[in-house]
């Protein structure tokens, strides 16, 4: 009954404005008046909009995040200028029953082979150290045929085999790499220069299509995170790793991907 005559106050209220030449508006201590002739619509709205849960959402599962020192920092703040690591701004928002960081601090993908715990969700987050270390990116053939040649994309088949192996039903995202440059000359001047003959950008491509192939989601840490302009600022050091800001809008990357995975369970 209450909605009903809440509704038919509403209604007589709009009729009333309809038919009078001009009406008034209160808003707090201010008062609005109007000619009905210069008002297309009337929009009725809550005062204050409904507040957001600051409670983060309940993950049934375990998260194991793969990496090289950025994703290794993340429990390792202590040792540089960080709050806190993209994981833990992940579960801010999303609150996993149980969190593994296997990542390896200066780890090419080769480190995460034998690094594979049980979970079951997992997150890769390699290619700069790889693109530091000159790794052969390979191609997408070397992914599919397993071929173990020692370049990112025979070695990444043998993170997924391993992965699958620990859980056959196991959701994993790729994470290409972050962008970069700099850093005591480790990386080019620029990140879009190559490192003895090898872009950056190979990595990212081969880990989408890796990606493509397996129907895995990606967190495009490459194409979301910074460029040139934006990686000095984004980083505690020029310019390899992220400090809270760069952390942040990895965070926000991941997050999205994750939903994607979670909006089908």
């Amino acid at each position: 009954m209450k909605k009903k005559a809440y509704l038919t106050v509403i209604l007589c209220a709009i009729a009333s404005v309809a038919m009078a030449q001009s009406f008034t508006v209160y808003e707090g201590s201010k008062t609005h008046g109007y000619n009905n002739e210069s008002v297309d619509s009337i929009v009725f709205s809550p005062e204050k909009a409904a507040a957001s849960s600051a409670e983060p959402r309940q993950v049934k599962g375990r998260w194991c995040s793969l990496g090289t020192s950025i994703s290794w920092l993340n429990e390792n703040t202590a040792s540089c200028p960080l709050t806190k690591g993209y994981q833990t701004r992940v579960m801010e928002k999303l609150a996993f029953a149980n969190f593994t960081n296997k990542a390896v601090n200066g780890g090419t993908l080769s480190s995460a082979v034998s690094s594979v715990v049980f979970a079951d969700y997992y997150t890769i987050e390699h290619g700069i150290n790889d693109w530091g270390h000159s790794t052969p990116v390979g191609t997408i053939d070397d992914y599919i045929n397993n071929t173990k040649n020692g370049t990112f994309a025979a070695i990444y088949r043998q993170v997924i085999d391993r992965i699958f192996a620990r859980n056959k039903k196991a959701r994993v995202i790729l994470c290409t790499p972050r962008k970069a440059y700099g850093y005591g000359g480790y990386l080019p001047d620029h990140w879009y220069d190559p490192l003895n003959g090898i872009y950056l950008q190979e990595y990212a491509d081969i880990v989408r299509q890796i990606a493509a192939y397996e129907s895995f989601p990606v967190a495009d840490f490459f194409a979301e995170c910074g460029g040139q302009r934006q990686l000095d600022n984004w980083s505690y050091d020029t310019a390899l790793h992220p400090n809270d800001d760069g952390m942040q809008i990895m965070a926000n990357v991941l997050i999205q991907a994750f939903e994607k995975i979670l909006a089908e369970e």
